[in-house]
This record gives structure tokens, C-alpha cells and sequence, in this order.
């Protein structure tokens, strides 16, 4: 039991003792002092017992907006965590996707001199140099626009290291490709051509293992 308990237990008898005295006091000097003393006493045991509830529904009343707000805090943190994960999450489709491009494009152009016909008797020297050269420049736009591309999720890591030789792999056999046309002697272009294959082969292994990669890190 409170202090506070005890206090108005206390008052609530003296008001009791105090009527008693008071129904019990001769004269009306004397039983008009008793019951007033007595009356006083009622009101000031009264006015505590209210002040004894009020502040205990105010203190249940602070406590519940405490909870609340403390439920608020708690709701805006979960909320703002949800939020920060989806833009994460966000952040790293669109890493995923653009990875995806870069991979989409040096496959296609390593998959195209895997198979290429070096001495397309349909085409003149010329057109087959334009394509070597077309070829040539795209391997190099992909090869800048990979460098250019900016940092990623460290979830991309192996995926990077992987595009990063397999570009590197496409820009050597798209050189070869290209100077293949200025061979010396067949010797040469045996060589061009064999290595040209190599690389161009190594970088397609390369983008299809990169490929694998992205999806393995759940994106």
C-alpha cells in the first residue's frame, strides 16, 4: 500500500473521529466549532481523495501516450526499414539489368565471330572489312559503356570479375577479327583467324558463366 493510501486512510478516520466529537459535543458554541472543524476536514479529505484519483488517471493517461507514441516510433523505424529494403531492392534489379544488357550484347558479339565466315565468297573485301570493323567498334562501345557504368552491390562481385574478362576477352578476338583482313600471308591469317576463335570462345564462356552468376545471387 502507498504512502499516499495510508495518508487519505488516516484523513478519512480523523473526519470520522471528527463528526463523532462533533454528534457527541454540549453547546452550541462547542458543536458548532466541532462540526465545522469537522466539515473542513470532510472537504480537505475529499479534496484529496479526487487530487489521489485524478492523478492516477493522469498518470494512466501519460503512460498510454508514452505506449502510443512509443508504438509510433516503432511503426515509423519498421517502416522506414521497409522502405530503405525496397529501394535496395530496387537499386539492385536495376544493377541486375543493366549487368544483364552488357552481358546480353558481348554474347551476341562473341557468339557472331565464334561463328563467322572470315571469307564470305558472297560479299567483297570491302563489305567483309566493314563488318570486321563494325564488329570492332561495338566491342569497344561495350567495353567503355561497362566502364563507365559505376559501382555496384558487392552481391555483384563475382558477376563483375567475370564480365570483366569475358569484355576484355571480346576486345582482343574483335581485334584479331578486324586485323585478320590485313594478314601478310595465309600463315598469318591462320593465326588471326585461330586466335580470333579462342578469345571470342572465352569471352562467350565468360558472359554465359556472368549470366549464371546474377541469377545465383537472387535477383
Amino acid at each position: 500500500m502507498s504512502t499516499e493510501v495510508l495518508m487519505l486512510a488516516l484523513a478519512c478516520g480523523m473526519t470520522m473521529l471528527a463528526y463523532m466529537i462533533a454528534i457527541n459535543a454540549h453547546g452550541s458554541t462547542r458543536l458548532s466549532l466541532s462540526y465545522l472543524m469537522a466539515t473542513i476536514m470532510l472537504a480537505a479529505t475529499v479534496w484529496g481523495i479526487v487530487q489521489y484519483v485524478n492523478n492516477g488517471q493522469n498518470a494512466q493517461k501519460m503512460e498510454q501516450i508514452r505506449q502510443i507514441e512509443s508504438e509510433k516510433r516503432l511503426a515509423e523505424a519498421r517502416a522506414q526499414t521497409q522502405e530503405e529494403a525496397l529501394k535496395a531492392n530496387k537499386e539492385r534489379m536495376s544493377a541486375a539489368a543493366r549487368l544483364s544488357t552488357f552481358i546480353s550484347t558481348g554474347t551476341g558479339l562473341a557468339s557472331a565471330m565464334i561463328n563467322i565466315d572470315l571469307q564470305d565468297r558472297g560479299a567483297d573485301l570491302e563489305v567483309l572489312m566493314g563488318r570486321a570493323a563494325e564488329t570492332k567498334r561495338k566491342a569497344d562501345d561495350l567495353k567503355s559503356s561497362f566502364e563507365k557504368s559505376g559501382t555496384y552491390d558487392n552481391s555483384f562481385n563475382e558477376t563483375i570479375s567475370l564480365l570483366k574478362e569475358a569484355i576484355q576477352s571480346l576486345s582482343e578476338a574483335a581485334y584479331y577479327y578486324r586485323s585478320f583482313y590485313y594478314s601478310e600471308d595465309s600463315e598469318q591469317e591462320d593465326l588471326r583467324e585461330r586466335v580470333l576463335r579462342q578469345k571470342a570462345r572465352a569471352a562467350y564462356d565468360k558472359f554465359q558463366k556472368a549470366g549464371a552468376s546474377i541469377a545465383s545471387s537472387g535477383t
